[in-house]
C-alpha cells in the first residue's frame, strides 16, 4: 500500500513502522524493546490499528532516532540525522529541547519525560485543529 504523504491513518502508521523495521534492519522485538514495549504490543501496531502512546513515541525519537513527524504523518525524513530545521519543525524542536536538556546536565529518564510532555502537546494541539487526524481519540490507544 502507498500512502499520501501527511495522510494519518493506523494503516498508514503500520506501514511507517514497516519501512522503519526495512530501513534500519531491527526486527519488530529489538524496536519494541526501544520503545519500552513488548514485541507483541509492537505486533498489535501493526496488525490491529493499535497506536502508540506518546511516552513509546518519545523513546523511538530519542533512542532510535526517528522522526516524529514522518512517523505521524508521513512527511519529512524518517530519521532525524537526515532532516533539516526547514524540513521537519517538530523534530527541530525535540532536537534543541534535548540539546539544552543535556546541557543543563539531565539524565536520560528527565530527557524522556521532557520529549513525552513535548509530544502530548503537540499531540493535543493536533487534536482541536484537526480532530480527524487525533491520535488520542483513537479507540485503540495503547496506555504504555
Amino acid at each position: 500500500m502507498n500512502f499520501a504523504s501527511g495522510s494519518f491513518s493506523p494503516d498508514a502508521f503500520a506501514a511507517r513502522l514497516r519501512e522503519i523495521r526495512k530501513a534500519t534492519g531491527r526486527t519488530g522485538a529489538e524496536i519494541a524493546q526501544h520503545g519500552c514495549i513488548t514485541k507483541q504490543t509492537f505486533s498489535g501496531y501493526l496488525h490491529t490499528g493499535r497506536l502508540p502512546s506518546a511516552s513509546v513515541l518519545a523513546n523511538w525519537v530519542y533512542r532510535l532516532g526517528i522522526n516524529a513527524n514522518w512517523l505521524l504523518t508521513g512527511e519529512g525524513p524518517m530519521l532525524m540525522d537526515q532532516a533539516s530545521e526547514e524540513q521537519d519543525p517538530v523534530m527541530s524542536r525535540v532536537a534543541e529541547l534535548v540539546q539544552a536538556l543535556r546541557g543543563a546536565g539531565a539524565v536520560e529518564d528527565e530527557i524522556l519525560h521532557s520529549v513525552q510532555d513535548m509530544l502530548e502537546r503537540e499531540l493535543a494541539k493536533l487534536d482541536q485543529t484537526s480532530p480527524e487526524l487525533s491520535l488520542t481519540t483513537a479507540p485503540q490507544q495503547d496506555k504504555a
